[in-house]
């Protein structure tokens, strides 16, 4: 396969929005500049030492024909749902959902203060598993690479059920890089991706394009070479498009708008949870 460097498409900045009962977020997928990276339908990252900013949290709320998938880099959230499940998402873990048919689900802190810090990213669903069972696994990040001479270190945010049960492969990297520091990694062509600078400031090679903390940037390309102007957090994430039709509303996503229409009505009329969720913690 010959490799081409990666072509930017997109940099622009996360929006701040206010979401659940009033938590402050950094919103870089789903807002009116990028609605939409098939097959990434949103993505937000919560970050303060603040109680105020996310204490209220997320209550109850349904969902429809999408996965999301949590991680908490420092803090700890709470999990429950309508079908009975119950977990606690700490530190340096993820969690996995796949709403299917239906899902009504809280995520509250489990904490009074401290820093909260972590990403929810929402996974579409082909058109063949919108109504799918649901089910949840929660499952540790792991380090996929630690190189202290090279100043970097890389944790895959994709775990064994992901890799088991997922309806296509995702790549999901938490990247930590250092000052002066390089990246170099290579990406399948087909992919949709897209880089998060959540702290610092790196510059693409060999296009000399420097992005600094909260913007995301989309690119293409199979050849990935990133240096690090100062000690950057970054978030990566890389998946081939479905390229199927996309209807949503709020908390749904479906493939047309009379499925958006039936999910509203089975939400309202009480029929939205059709099957209980199964759930595995590893």
């Amino acid at each position: 396969m010959m490799l081409e460097f990666v072509k930017i498409k997109l940099i622009i900045p996360g929006i701040d929005v206010v979401d659940g009962a009033g938590v402050k977020l950094k919103r870089y997928i789903g807002t009116h500049i990028l609605n939409y990276l098939d097959p990434f339908l949103l993505l937000d990252e919560f970050k303060s030492r603040d109680e105020r900013d996310w204490s209220a949290g997320f209550p109850p709320h349904p969902h429809r024909g999408f996965q999301t998938l949590t991680y908490m880099i420092s803090g700890t959230f709470e999990h429950k749902d309508s079908t009975g499940s119950h977990s606690l998402l700490p530190s340096n873990s993820l969690q996995w959902m796949n709403a299917g048919s239906g899902v009504i689900h809280s995520e509250m802190p489990a904490m009074k203060e401290g820093f909260l810090w972590g990403y929810q990213l929402w996974l579409n669903s082909p058109r063949k598993f919108k109504m799918s069972d649901p089910f949840y696994f929660n499952f540790k990040s792991s380090v996929e690479l630690e190189d202290q001479l090279k100043g970097l270190k890389i944790i895959n945010l994709v775990g064994e059920p992901m890799e088991e049960y997922g309806y296509y492969k995702v790549i999901y990297k938490h990247i930590q890089i250092r000052e002066s520091c390089e990246l170099k990694l290579e990406l399948p062509a087909e992919n949709n991706s897209f880089i998060v600078v959540s702290e610092g400031v790196i510059e693409f090679v060999p296009d000399k394009v420097k992005v600094s903390d909260g913007h995301i940037v989309v690119f293409s390309g199979n050849y990935l070479w990133i240096f690090a102007h100062s000690d950057s957090h970054l978030l990566l994430a890389s998946a081939k498009p479905l390229r199927e039709p996309v209807a949503r509303w709020g908390p749904f996503v479906m493939n047309t708008k009379e499925e958006i229409i039936q999910a509203i009505e089975d939400y309202q009329n009480g029929r939205l949870v059709k099957r209980k969720a199964e759930f595995s913690e590893i």
